[in-house]
C-alpha cells in the first residue's frame, strides 16, 4: 500500500501562525475610533455616512480553496460581523431603531450564509481525514508486526553469512543453492523492510494529527456559531426595544383616548416624554441623551422641544437649558 504523506496538517499548522487577512478586520480596526468619535461628538449625519461606506455592499466570497483560505475566510466574517454591528448601534444613535433592527437580521443571515460555506468547504475534508485515519491505523496495525519479523528473519540470515564467511566452510551444491535462496530472500525482506521503515513514521503521524485537525474543523465552526448566536441575540435584543417602546406609547395613547384627547400619531407620548426633562437628563452623557432624541425625532419628525434639545446638546449646553431673557431697555430721561 502506498502511505498517504500527510499533506494537509502543515497547511493547517501555518494557518494557526499566520497572520490573520486583515482586509475587512483591519478595515473595522482602523476606522472604529473615528466613528466613534463622530458619535462622542454628536455627529449623527456624518457617522451614519462613513460607517454605510465601510460596510461592503455584498457578502465577501468565500475562500475554500485551502485550509488557510477557509481560515481567512473566518477572519474576514468576523469583520464583516462587526462592520454591521458597528452600522447597527450607529442607525440606532441616530434614532432609526427599525433600520438597526434590519442590519442585525442581515447579520444574522449573513452569518448563516458563512456557517453554509464553511460546512461544505469542511465536508469534504473532514471525509478525507476519516479516510486517511482508518487507512493508515490499518496499515500500523500490520505492519507494526511484520517489521519486528523482517528485523529478525534479516538479522538472522546475517548472522548466518557471517559465520560461513568466518569459518570459510565450502558448502555443498544443494546447501550453496539452499543458502543463495534464502540470501535473495533476504533482499526482499530488506527491501520491504526498509519501504516499512518509510512508511510507518507517516501513517503514525497520520493517526497524530487526525484528532488536531477534527478538533481545528470543530473550532472554526463554533466559530460561525459563535457569530450566528451574537447576531441571534442582537436581533433578539433590538426587537424587544421596539417592542417595548411601541407598547408603551400604545398604553399611553390609549389612555389618553379614555380621557377624550385627540391622538397625533406618536406625538402625545413624545412631548408627554419632553414635559419631564429627567426622562432625557437622567440618560447621563450628552451622546446618551442625544441618541434618545433622536429617537424621538424619529416617532415624531419636526418636533420642536426635541430639535430644541437636541441643538442645545450640539452647542454643547445642557439639553433644557434656559435662555437668558433679554435685558429690558430703559428709557431715556427728560432734561
Amino acid at each position: 500500500m502506498r502511505p498517504t504523506t500527510f499533506l494537509l496538517f502543515p497547511a493547517v499548522a501555518l494557518v494557526a501562525q499566520a497572520p490573520a487577512n486583515l482586509d475587512l478586520v483591519q478595515r473595522f480596526n482602523t476606522e472604529l475610533p473615528g466613528v466613534n468619535q463622530m458619535l462622542k461628538e454628536l455627529k449623527f449625519d456624518e457617522a451614519q455616512v462613513k460607517v454605510q461606506g465601510l460596510v461592503p455592499s455584498e457578502r465577501p466570497v468565500f475562500d475554500a480553496s485551502s485550509a488557510k483560505a477557509i481560515v481567512q475566510s473566518l477572519d474576514n466574517a468576523q469583520g464583516l460581523m462587526s462592520l454591521y454591528r458597528l452600522h447597527a448601534n450607529v442607525a440606532s444613535e441616530a434614532g432609526q431603531w427599525e433600520k438597526a433592527l434590519e442590519i442585525q437580521e442581515k447579520r444574522a443571515q449573513t452569518a448563516r450564509a458563512t456557517l453554509a460555506d464553511l460546512e461544505k468547504a469542511q465536508t469534504p475534508i473532514a471525509a478525507q481525514w476519516k479516510k486517511v485515519s482508518q487507512e493508515s491505523g490499518d496499515y500500523v496495525a500490520k505492519n507494526d508486526l511484520r517489521k519486528k519479523e523482517l528485523e529478525a528473519k534479516v538479522a538472522a540470515f546475517k548472522t548466518e553469512f557471517d559465520e560461513i564467511k568466518a569459518s570459510k566452510k565450502k558448502l555443498a551444491k544443494k546447501e550453496a543453492d539452499e543458502f543463495n535462496a534464502r540470501g535473495a530472500q533476504a533482499q526482499l525482506d530488506e527491501q520491504e523492510l526498509a519501504q516499512i521503515a518509510i512508511a510507518l513514521p507517516v501513517h503514525k503521524q497520520n493517526m497524530v494529527n487526525y484528532p488536531k485537525v477534527t478538533k481545528m474543523l470543530g473550532d472554526n465552526r463554533k466559530e460561525v456559531e459563535g457569530m450566528i448566536k451574537a447576531a441571534d441575540e442582537a436581533v433578539a435584543k433590538a426587537k424587544k426595544s421596539l417592542a417595548d417602546q411601541n407598547d408603551e406609547i400604545t398604553s399611553f395613547n390609549t389612555k389618553q383616548v379614555m380621557q377624550k384627547v385627540k391622538i397625533v400619531g406618536k406625538k402625545n407620548w413624545v412631548d408627554a416624554v419632553l414635559r419631564a426633562p429627567e426622562n432625557i437628563t437622567k440618560l447621563g452623557t450628552p451622546q446618551a441623551q442625544a441618541a434618545f432624541l433622536n429617537r424621538l425625532l424619529v416617532l415624531d419628525p419636526g418636533n420642536v422641544g426635541a430639535q430644541k434639545a437636541l441643538n442645545n446638546l450640539k452647542a454643547g449646553k445642557d439639553a433644557f437649558a434656559k435662555e437668558p431673557k433679554p435685558a429690558k431697555k430703559s428709557s431715556a430721561k427728560k432734561k
